[in-house]
Formats: structure tokens, sequence, C-alpha cells
């Protein structure tokens, strides 16, 4: 079983990091009451796994019956809004609860048009369903959308925190041969992403690998990428769009890319700084730019 579903939290109480959230959580439940919701911040910070959480404290027994999940980045169309989505928020609830609720997961995926016609359905049946939005990037969703719902960022999770996850779980696990010392700079590598870490370390435990040699494979991608771009090799523009085929957003593309000019050996220390300031501008300009336009801007200048 993976770790990051078996040691998934289950209650308010276990939620790490976001401590604004939990605390307005428990007043909705002494309320029997909630806005719709708003969730954003980076991958990996537990946006989805609190949605749940939340949804299960409210619905408590009648939870299956009353939750809907849907990936909005691949139900992004209009028709997903007009049929899957207004039959599931006119139905009436099942049992004692006061509303029904659905969660719309990667939400910058849907249209426009979605997001308008999902403006108009949260305005006509407030009274039955509450939505719970989660996205990366809050820029890419209306503001309508952003203006009927209470805004949340999620924080990447802090070193100390994820500190504590990782060794009870490996405590859990029986897991001793990775010591304080190995942990530190592996949970620095992952950038609060608790997910990842979880992910890593089990990998790291099932080759019998270590969890600096298992940071470096994750990393493998994008060295490659910077020995073609140092090799002026025109065709990395083809690699680092297909990262993004592959689900990845332009914010860790540069982290990845950061990592490997860091860990980069016998690179001129100018060509690194020049290399940096370009990668941290592309990470800054992500959230107003199309993702691939960037990237080919970002190519475009280390070459």
């Amino acid at each position: 079983m993976l770790w990051t579903e078996k040691y998934r939290p289950n209650k308010l109480g276990d939620i790490l990091g976001q401590e604004h959230f939990v605390m307005d959580a428990h007043s909705w439940k002494e309320e029997n009451n909630m806005p719709n919701l708003l969730l954003y911040g980076n991958s990996g910070n537990g946006k989805t796994t609190a949605s749940v959480v939340l949804a299960k404290t409210m619905l408590g027994e009648s939870y299956s019956d009353n939750f809907i999940e849907i990936n909005a980045s691949d139900d992004r169309k209009l028709e997903t809004v007009r049929e899957k989505i207004k039959s599931f928020a006119r139905s009436a609830s099942f049992g004692d609860v006061p509303f029904r609720i659905c969660l719309l997961d990667e939400m910058e995926g849907m249209t426009n048009d979605a997001q308008n016609a999902l403006k108009r359905i949260i305005e006509r049946y407030a009274s039955n369903i509450r939505f719970i939005i989660t996205c990366n990037d809050r820029n890419k969703i209306i503001f309508a959308l952003q203006s009927r719902c209470a805004n949340y960022h999620f924080k990447p999770i802090n070193n100390e925190s994820m500190l504590t996850v990782i060794e009870s779980i490996l405590e859990k696990e029986g897991v001793t041969r990775f010591s304080r010392e190995d942990l530190h700079p592996f949970i620095y590598a992952m950038n609060g992403d608790i997910r990842r870490a979880i992910t890593e370390l089990q990998a790291a435990k099932s080759s019998n690998s270590t969890l600096q040699k298992q940071v470096e494979v994750s990393l493998e991608d994008y060295k490659e990428i910077m020995m073609k771009i140092i090799n002026k090799n025109a065709n990395v523009l083809n690699d680092i769009h297909n990262l993004l085929y592959e689900g990845q957003t332009v914010k860790e593309v540069c982290i990845g890319l950061h990592e490997a000019v860091i860990n980069a050996d016998g690179l001129d220390n100018n060509i690194k700084f020049k290399f940096l300031r370009t990668i941290g501008e592309s990470e800054y300009r992500s959230q107003t730019m199309t993702p691939k336009l960037l990237l080919s801007w970002l190519v475009g200048q280390l070459l």
C-alpha cells in the first residue's frame, strides 16, 4: 500500500501547517455550516486531503451519499458543469445533513466558460450545496468565483513538521536505517512537498537506496536538461515541454532546474548566477504567463 494513502490524515487535528484553516473548520463544525472554499497553494501541501477531511467532518455518516469529487483538469468542459455538477447540486441531500459538498480539484484546468457557469450554480443552489475548490494558482480562477469563496492559502509544510511526520512513519514501518543526519538534507530538498517526501521515502526503502541517491534519481531529468542547455542543444526545448505534458507545473520545473544548477559540478559561478536569475524570474512570471510559452522563453534565455 502506498504510504501517502496509508498515512493520509483522517481528522482535522492531523492536518499539518494550516492552522488558520483548521481553526475555522472546527468553528464550521460547531455551527453546522460552512462557506464555499477556495484552497490554493503548491502541490503536495494537503489541499485535497484537507477538503476530504472537512467533508467527512461536516457530513459524518452521510458522507458517501452527499459528497462528490471532480478533477476539474480532467472534466474541464462546460458540459461537466451543466450536467454532472448541476445535477448533483440540485438533488436533495440524504440523511440529517445541512447540505451536500462538491470538491472541484485542480480547478485551474477548467475553462473560463465552465467557471462562469459554476458561478451561477453556486448562487442558485446556495441552500443545498457547498463547493470546495482547489488549485495551485489562484490567478487562474475567475474573480467572480474567488469572491464567492473563503480563500485559504495552503503554505508549504515547514521542515520541522515534515521531520515529525517522516520519523513517525519510519517508526510505524519499523525502518531504522535512515538517521536524522540523512533526513535533514532530504527534507530540505523536498521544498515543503510532504506528499513527494513520503513517496520518495517509500521508494528509497523499497529499493534499499539511500535518501541522497533517491533525491539524485528524482533530479536526473533536470540534470540532463541542464547538460543540453550547457552544450547549446536546441532539442532541449522538446524535453522541457515534455515535463509539462507529464503534468508538472512551471513552478515544479523551475525548482528542479534550480536544484540541478546548484548541484552542477564544474559550472562557472557567473554562469550559475545567470541561470539562477533566469530560473527565478521564470518562476515569478509563472503566475501570469502561459506555461508552454514561458518555458520556451526560459530555454531561449539560457541557451
